[in-house]
């Protein structure tokens, strides 16, 4: 697919962080235009401050099915219950052709076929925006083969993308969507026990972002089991082995394994609504 066109059908925070990761990337083939469409001119005022580039156009309200009839490839980024609505507004636009991309949690790739038979669901999180996330791809039987390699190179400049199985984009939903606010969970209790203990906010927010993201590295960059990596922080009768025994008592571990899954039951529902 050369010089093709994508239509971005709502410009929230995850449509606008994939959309910013694009801009900020480079590949081929590479798209010659991305319209931005927004329900609102307000809305569509306030994304012009945020995304700024000579191949970005924007719309909004009725210029959207204008935008919809351009479009080689949509990235659909609205609220998930909306999605039908959204189709109702730019069905005429439609021509079975077009690549969807969708951003969208819990809603299947059959119930997405409505668009086109040409599907990739794709989950990322809001640290895309800054080219540090991550994102997990399913696709429709139509659409791997034909569109594999370019999707994942459209996704990929948002961090990291791996192709999954849709049967585990309900888990991934959590474990890549919902994660990054049980780690931001964990980090803001990191920075009371350091402000607890006398150290300044806002050196104790540096300290623990720092922390997470270079462990984070660590254990992509060695390949070693978490585990192997924790028992190398720890020193007999030391600091660490106190802290985690804490932890382990208050059940930290069983609680954010919990959070996944029921962040990924959540998920699950809101297909069968």
């Amino acid at each position: 697919m050369e010089n093709y066109t994508i239509t971005v059908l709502g410009c929230g925070v995850m449509g606008t962080a994939v959309t910013s990761a694009i801009l900020n990337s480079q590949f081929q083939p590479y798209p010659s235009k991305i319209i931005c469409c927004n329900s609102n001119e307000k809305s569509s005022q306030a994304l012009r401050s945020k995304l700024s580039h000579e191949i970005i156009e924007y719309s909004y309200g009725e210029q959207n099915k204008e935008a919809v009839k351009k479009a080689d490839i949509i990235i659909l980024g609205c609220k998930p219950f909306m999605y039908k609505d959204v189709y109702n507004e730019v069905k005429d636009s439609l021509n079975k052709d077009q690549l969807l991309i969708s951003l969208l949690a819990g809603i299947t790739i059959e119930e997405l076929s409505i668009f086109t038979p040409n599907v990739a669901k794709v989950m990322t999180n809001t640290p895309a925006q800054f080219g540090c996330g991550m994102a997990t791809v399913a696709f429709s039987p139509e659409a791997e083969g034909k569109y594999e390699d370019l999707v994942m190179k459209l996704i990929n400049p948002v961090g990291k993308a791996i192709k999954i199985p849709e049967k585990n984009m309900d888990a991934a939903t959590a474990l890549v969507g919902s994660a990054p606010a049980f780690c931001l969970l964990m980090m803001e209790a990191m920075i009371d026990g350091g402000v607890r203990m006398g150290i300044p906010f806002e050196v104790a927010k540096q300290c623990a972002a720092k922390v997470m993201e270079g462990t984070g590295k660590m254990a992509v960059e060695t390949n070693e089991h978490p585990a192997v990596l924790k028992s190398k922080v720890c020193t007999p009768g030391g600091t660490t082995i106190g802290g985690l025994l804490k932890l382990e008592d208050s059940g930290v571990r069983g609680s954010i394994a919990r959070a996944i899954e029921e962040a990924a039951n959540i998920s699950k529902s809101f297909s069968k609504k």
